[in-house]
């Protein structure tokens, strides 16, 4: 069974935001979605999580936009 994850992150700048982005979308998340968020400085992510084992994905997520001084909200 499989469950439906969104997360939203906030950079300092635009570029910041636009690297996170293009390094998301390349990855290999199931059924991954990323776009902007409420404006260029917010990233948007959806993907689908396993419900019946361990998911990393989020915190893969929140490793690379820490890495980006990005934070979760």
């Amino acid at each position: 069974m499989s469950v439906n994850n969104t997360v939203e992150y906030c950079f300092d700048s635009e570029a910041l935001a636009y690297r996170f982005l293009n390094t998301v979308k390349h990855k290999t998340y199931p059924a991954l979605r990323v776009k902007f968020g409420r404006d260029d400085r917010h990233v948007w992510v959806s993907y689908k999580m396993q419900a019946d084992v361990f998911d990393n994905t989020l915190a893969e997520l929140d490793d690379l936009a820490r890495e980006l001084g990005g934070t979760e909200i």
